[in-house]
């Protein structure tokens, strides 16, 4: 296993792509060996350290296609570093601090699947 990081997502509109990009580029310039990469374009996760996995938010939950990649590769992202992050319009409200706690439910499924460390 490299020091790779990979971070992936799930995307409609392309928002999520371009925060995972982000997300990419701050590693990079941290010194790490980053790939940014749709989940659907994944197939092994062997050469990665760590996994940052993000997905957009539709219909109060993670994008199916994020779900069916966490599901999919479960025994690998349990055995690696995981961080996750949603995209979600609720959260640039001005009052979404009221609204956190949805969220949370939220992203609650993929929590109980693989514990991210963020």
């Amino acid at each position: 296993m490299s020091n790779r990081i990979l971070v992936t997502y799930a995307s409609r509109t392309g928002s999520t792509a371009e925060v995972a990009e982000a997300i990419g580029k701050t590693l990079a310039e941290s010194g790490a060996q980053v790939d940014v990469q749709a989940m659907n374009a994944v197939k092994d996760l062997s050469m990665y350290q760590a996994v940052v996995a993000g997905s957009a938010i539709r219909g109060s939950k993670w994008l199916p296609e994020a779900m069916q990649f966490i599901q999919t590769h479960r025994s690998k992202l349990v055995q690696k570093q995981f961080a996750m992050f949603t995209v979600c319009i609720t959260m640039a409200m001005t009052n979404a601090e009221k609204y956190r706690a949805g969220v949370a439910g939220w992203v609650a499924p993929v929590c109980a699947l693989v514990k991210p460390l963020d």
